[in-house]
This record gives structure tokens, C-alpha cells and sequence, in this order.
């Protein structure tokens, strides 16, 4: 008998003679032909009473006539229930894993995580029956977990033919459970439990456009996505992937014997003195973008402590109209911006994720700074901005560029996350 209260499916049994290898639920031998879990994956052959063997297409049929109103067939999965298992994972689900950086092995908080279910429908003609798609975002841990759907299409000869598993974070290469970019070769280590998801940074010489097409995905991907549309599109107009990415001027200049250098707006010792924080600090440059004589950064990043522990910190000496167009396109583009007056001629603060940000013009010096500081090293909103002005504090001893050497095009997004890209 089988069971159908729109969840799961009982074992049906179907007696067939032949080899008697598998038990009964009350213990005694039979010749099962068992359908698992909302009906489960359709075997490639089950033998007949005459010792022949009925089709997919038969066993489907009878499945059909048998178990009208319960849900799906769940086809095989090709990928593993766990990374050191054998087992054949589960196409429902549930999914859970963890986003690292592929170089460094830390958590990736922030990234859009969406799963898809496909469902077909037809017996030797198949055509699409449904989509589903459920959506999260890592935390500070990089973790995400997704649960079986609630609403499952019903019907005759509706098959879960296949879950892809889609991750994306501004800054990194994504990541698809069945292919692998930019060659689209088939990925083999995507697991249903336990799965690690490591993410590449993005590199200046890739393509916005190949990106896109290999990425697909739902609304919600192709809104995180959204920003390389623009750099797509100048590709497809034939400008090089370098200059769509890193469209402004100062890149023309890196490297250069006057490159500006921001090491004395902010110390360690500084941030130990506003946060409390007792830890140690790994200091470099942001990987977003290189420094030019218009462009410098500075990452703290926290020794043995995730994303949330870091502090970044940006500065753009660009003149004064490039300046202001900068300003807002951080505006524009940091998510939950919002304008206030608490220093320079403008400020504002951000929030995406467990990052917090702010940033403020200095206009008749033509100066955009820009921090951002994870909320476990800045948890009080009042924290970032004493950063903020103790960096500016510091401006006169930074060698800025002269006011007729720049008069730039502001730079093409930015990032709360402080070793992100933009």
C-alpha cells in the first residue's frame, strides 16, 4: 500500500520470483520492488516473473497507474551523500556546506547561495513540469543549509530530474555544482552534506560576458550579479576585460615611483586602541585593485579569525570633480547606503552582510576615503568612525598627487568586505 499525504511515499511491494536477497519489514523474505521516499529513483532494470526485464519505461508506467497522487519520482543523484561517503546522495535535500576563500581557507560571509530543483513530466516524452529555487546567505562561519521544498509538483509522471547547487560573491569566481568555469567541465566534488565550496578571486583578465553566461541562475542570483552586465556589455563591444573591470584612469599608473602610499593613516595599534581588540593583525594591501599614484589601500586582517574580524581601508586622491562623482557611485553601489553629515563635506555609512561601512569626501583636497570593519572587531556603530577620523587625522603626512595630475573617472564599484573586490 502506499501512503500519500503530500510528504512521503511508503514502500510498495511487487512480487516478482527470482533471487531472494532482500528482508520485509516484518521479517519475512519477499521479492520486493520497492518505491523509497516520495517514490524513490526508478531502478534500470527489474527482473519479471518470466525472467525477462521490464523497462524505465514499463516501471515507470506502473508507478504512474499506481501512485497518482503522491509526489515526484526522485531520479538517481549524481553526486555523493557526503564528501567521504559512496553513498548517492538525495536530490530533495536537505543541502548544507561551507564557502571558504580557495587561498586562504577562511570563511566567506555574504555569499548567495541558491539551490534549483528541475522537474520534468511525461512518460517517453518528456517535457518541464516545474522550477523551485530556494535562496540563502552565508554567515560569519560561511555556512549555508537548504531544506527540502515544502510545495512539490504533483501529477502523473512527474520526475525531480535534477538540483544544481549555484554560489556567488562579488569579487570571486562562481562556483556551479555542475560545471566548472570558464571551461564548463563537469565538477566532481559537489556533495549533498558536509560540502565545501571554495571560491577563486577574479582575476582582471577573465571574461564579465563568459561569466554570465556560465553562471545562470535565478532572480536572486542574477541580481547579485547584476554589476557585470555594464563590463559584459563594453566586452561585447570589444573592450578587453581589463579595461572593462578596472575601467579608471589610475591604472594606467601603477607602479609608478610616485604611487600613493596610505601606511600612515592608520596603525594597528590604532584599531587595538578604538576596538579593544587583543589579537594580532596580518597588514597588507586590499586585493580589489593594485595601487596607482591615485589609489592605495590598507588590510588589517585578523590573524586566525574570520572576515568579520578584519578592517579595510581605501583612499582615492583623484581632484576634486572625480572625487565627488566617486563619492556618490559608493552611493550608488554600497548596499544600504545612506548619507549623513558626520564628517568632511559628505559622508555616509553602509551595511551589507556582517560588514559595516563608511566613507566621507574631502572635496577641496579632492579625497574619497572609504573603511569598512566587520561587525565582531566594530560592533558599536561609533567605532568605524573614530577609524575614520583618526585616518584623516593623519592626512598631512600622506604625499597626495597634485591637482593637475588627476581629474579622474570615478573607480567601478567598490566593496564593504574587506578583502573583497569590488
Amino acid at each position: 500500500m502506499l501512503e500519500s499525504a503530500g510528504d512521503r511515499c511508503k514502500a510498495a511491494y511487487y512480487p516478482i520470483e527470482g533471487e531472494r536477497d532482500v528482508h520485509s519489514r516484518d521479517g519475512h523474505d519477499t521479492h520486493p520492488f520497492i518505491v523509497q521516499q516520495l517514490i524513490s529513483t526508478i531502478p534500470k532494470s527489474v527482473k519479471s516473473a518470466h525472467g525477462g526485464f521490464l523497462s524505465n519505461l514499463a516501471v515507470a508506467v506502473w508507478l504512474t497507474a499506481l501512485v497518482p497522487s503522491c509526489g515526484p519520482v526522485v531520479e538517481n543523484a549524481p553526486f555523493s551523500a557526503r564528501p567521504d561517503s559512496l553513498r548517492s546522495g538525495d536530490l530533495l535535500g536537505p543541502f548544507d556546506g561551507m564557502v571558504v576563500d580557495d587561498e586562504t581557507d577562511r570563511p566567506l560571509a555574504g555569499a548567495v547561495v541558491a539551490g534549483s530543483w528541475a522537474f520534468v513530466r511525461g512518460i517517453g516524452l518528456e517535457g518541464p513540469a516545474a522550477a523551485l529555487e530556494a535562496v540563502t546567505e552565508t554567515g560569519a562561519d560561511g555556512r549555508y543549509r537548504l531544506k527540502i521544498p515544502a510545495d512539490l509538483p504533483r501529477g502523473e509522471g512527474v520526475r525531480l530530474r535534477r538540483f544544481t547547487l549555484m554560489v556567488y560573491r562579488r569579487g570571486y569566481v562562481a562556483w556551479r555544482s555542475d560545471g566548472i568555469f570558464p571551461t564548463g567541465e563537469p565538477r566532481g566534488d559537489f556533495a549533498q552534506q558536509g560540502n565545501r565550496v571554495r571560491l577563486e578571486k577574479w582575476q582582471a583578465s577573465m571574461s564579465h560576458y563568459r561569466h554570465l553566461v556560465f553562471l545562470g541562475g535565478g532572480p536572486a542570483i542574477r541580481a547579485a550579479a547584476a554589476w557585470e552586465v555594464q563590463p559584459a556589455g563594453l566586452e561585447l563591444d570589444g573592450a578587453s576585460p581589463t579595461a572593462t573591470s578596472e575601467r579608471p584612469t589610475e591604472t594606467a599608473r601603477v607602479g609608478s615611483a610616485s604611487a600613493l602610499n596610505i601606511s600612515s593613516l592608520l596603525s594597528e595599534d590604532e584599531v587595538r586602541g578604538v576596538t579593544g581588540y587583543a589579537g594580532k593583525f596580518e597588514v597588507g594591501k586590499l586585493a580589489d585593485r593594485a595601487t596607482s599614484d591615485v589609489y592605495d589601500s590598507r588590510h588589517f586582517k585578523a590573524l586566525d579569525k574570520p572576515e568579520t574580524y578584519d578592517v579595510g581601508l581605501r583612499v582615492w586622491a583623484i581632484g576634486t570633480e572625480a572625487a565627488e562623482a566617486q563619492f556618490r557611485k559608493l552611493i550608488g553601489d554600497l548596499p544600504s547606503a545612506v548619507a549623513t553629515e558626520e564628517m568632511g563635506d559628505a559622508s555616509l555609512r553602509a551595511r551589507g552582510g556582517d560588514v559595516t561601512g563608511f566613507a566621507f569626501l574631502l572635496r577641496e583636497k579632492g579625497v574619497v576615503m572609504q573603511l569598512s570593519c566587520g561587525l565582531a572587531q566594530c560592533p558599536e556603530p561609533s567605532m568605524i568612525l573614530r577609524l575614520a577620523k583618526l585616518a584623516e587625522s593623519h592626512l598631512p603626512e600622506v604625499k597626495l598627487p597634485s591637482p593637475e595630475s588627476t581629474g579622474l573617472v570615478p573607480s567601478s564599484g567598490s566593496s564593504l568586505v574587506p578583502g573583497g573586490k569590488p
